[in-house]
């Protein structure tokens, strides 16, 4: 079976909306900020509308012009293509799909760096994603003319950003004040920072005496 990515994902929905040309789609996209976690190209659209009908997913409605424009090819979503559409809508809510982040890649080996550091570079992070916050809301209050369910999916990632935001400062601040060990062992288990190894040997040398 055709696996459905997240641009065909796209141009399904708008098209199930009211036909649409590959243009419109695209700017429709825009408008939403949905290219925001969607990669567009009108070149990759174009090749993708191609591909959509010849598995009889959409078909071409009419052409229209708009003065000296080149003529415009409009779409509709075909029976099967909405029913392809709403199976691959139900896996993507229902079901949680693996994801790769390279935020987590760097996460597993943030050790490798020194404390100060890692901690300021997770303070940096909070700060580019509070400032992502503050744009997307400006952009956000923009809308107003579509409803709240047309932006559900801002809303999500606005508090993905607010909760990574969050979650980056408390660990910076876990790094400053030392709860949080530092370096790991070849076996990956982790062992006290030199500060904290430093203070356990005085105590020993203590319980000698």
């Amino acid at each position: 079976m055709t696996k459905i990515g997240p641009l065909a994902l796209a141009v399904l929905g708008l098209l199930a909306e009211h036909p649409r040309h590959p243009y419109d789609v695209a700017y429709t996209m825009h408008q939403r900020n949905m290219d925001e976690h969607i990669k567009l190209s009108l070149g990759t659209m174009y090749r993708l509308v191609e591909q959509l009908q010849r598995l009889g997913w959409i078909r071409p409605t009419e052409t229209e012009r708009d003065g000296r424009r080149p003529e415009r090819t409009i779409y509709a979503i075909t029976p099967e293509g909405r029913e392809r559409l709403q199976q691959r809508l139900c896996e993507l809510i229902a079901e949680p799909d693996r994801e790769y982040s390279s935020f987590e890649a760097g996460l597993s080996f943030l050790h490798q760096l020194p404390k100060a550091e890692a901690a300021a570079l997770l303070r940096q992070r909070a700060a580019a994603l509070r400032a992502q916050i503050e744009l997307w809301a400006y952009a956000l209050e923009q809308h107003t003319h579509l409803k709240r369910l047309a932006l559900i999916e801002a809303e999500m990632v606005q508090d993905m950003r607010r909760f990574q935001a969050d979650w980056a400062t408390r660990i910076a601040e876990e790094i400053e004040s030392g709860t949080l060990e530092w370096a790991v062992h070849a076996d990956g288990h982790p062992h006290p920072d030199p500060a904290c190894r430093a203070a356990e040997d005085v105590e020993r040398i203590g319980e000698a005496k």
